[in-house]
């Protein structure tokens, strides 16, 4: 029985509740002195507590994902992340293109079948000189035969906090949900955190070629998704918010559209622009909205209550091409509170995206 399954978790909170009624029961059996009682009294309060912390744990590794299995647990597993239906061009020679490898997570062996499947992987950006970490969910639809020549539409998720999204948002479940009910469309999603937020810092780590090319580029070469603008979306929260907003603005071609919620969509603060007030303006989206032409962009801003001025910046300052939704979200700023809302913004996002045969 593995480690995460369901009714084994079950199992052991049952045992749990019986070893609990069993040490109140027999505790007034073995009462009074000798060795012998005082021993089996210990052995009752020791065994039930063991039991106890034993199941709650087992809980909280279910519902956290930090343990897939009990190889995993122990550290025996040697498994890595298998990645299947690649692109059909000819891989380019190592090292030309962006490239995507597999790693090894307990979370990518802890997803149900039913819901598809993820794989943890690692982006190497040959351009950006970026290399990250991250996580690809694959609908159940990815495997299926009608499927098998239809490029998925791709989302980029962007947030502090990825096993948050993965585990206590569960957007792997919400999303197989969705599909499943024909709310949202058969969609891969991607999750990492923003990294260099999104700069193009002069002499350093460009993160914007990161996310802009380098990403998109390795995710169509390992799997089966749009090669194109099209297909692909943004979703981010925070720094990720910033970022998903800068990628449908500066970025057209490659994403189509973009749910963003984000304390600031200025000029991220730090020493990331080499001194130059034009670079740092060019990074100011608001700057950029009131002084450039406005981009074919779509955004979906979200607001969670706190300061939601740079959000009715955002959306005032959006002018035709460039479209705002507003959308309130029960939860906080970041993505993984937004259970209740979370449906909405992916099918927003579906609405806006398109497969590519």
């Amino acid at each position: 029985m593995g480690l995460t399954d369901g009714p084994f978790v079950v199992l052991l909170g049952v045992l749990g509740v019986a070893a609990f009624v069993a040490c109140v029961v027999l505790l007034p059996r073995v009462g009074g002195g000798g060795p012998r009682r005082v021993a089996a009294r210990a052995g009752l309060v020791v065994g039930t507590q063991f039991v106890a912390v034993f199941a709650v744990l087992v809980a909280v590794n279910s519902s956290f994902g930090f343990f897939g299995s009990w190889a995993d647990m122990l550290g025996t597993d040697k498994s890595r992340v298998r990645i299947v239906g690649g692109s059909a061009s000819t891989p380019p020679a190592a090292g030309s293109l962006p490239s995507l490898r597999p790693s090894s997570d307990a979370l990518s062996r802890a997803l149900p079948p039913k819901e598809g499947r993820l794989d943890a992987v690692v982006v190497h950006g040959p351009r950006s000189g970026i290399t990250s970490a991250g996580y690809v969910y694959l609908p159940p639809q990815y495997s299926e035969h009608a499927y098998r020549h239809r490029r998925l539409p791709v989302v980029l998720v962007m947030t502090a906090d990825v096993r948050a999204a993965l585990t206590r948002l569960r957007l792997p479940s919400v999303a197989a949900g969705q599909i499943a009910g024909g709310a949202v469309q058969p969609t891969v999603y991607v999750l990492m955190s923003p990294v260099g937020s999104c700069v193009d810092a002069p002499g350093g780590r460009q993160a914007d070629t990161f996310f802009a090319e380098d990403v998109p580029m390795a995710v169509a070469a390992s799997y089966r998704v749009a090669r194109d603008g099209p297909g692909w979306g943004v979703i981010g929260d925070a720094d990720g918010g910033y970022c998903a907003a800068k990628l449908a603005l500066e970025s057209g071609d490659r994403f189509a559209a973009a749910a963003c919620a984000a304390a600031d969509y200025g000029a991220p603060a730090g020493d990331l622009y080499g001194r130059s007030t034009a670079v740092r303006d060019e990074n100011d989206l608001l700057w950029r909205l009131r002084h450039r032409p406005p981009p074919p962009a779509h955004l979906l801003v979200v607001t969670a209550g706190g300061d939601t001025e740079p959000a009715r910046q955002l959306t005032a300052l959006a002018q035709p091409p460039t479209r705002a939704d507003s959308l309130t979200v029960a939860g906080g700023g970041t993505l993984p509170t937004w259970q209740r809302d979370l449906p909405a913004v992916l099918r927003w996002l579906s609405g806006r995206l398109s497969t590519e045969n």
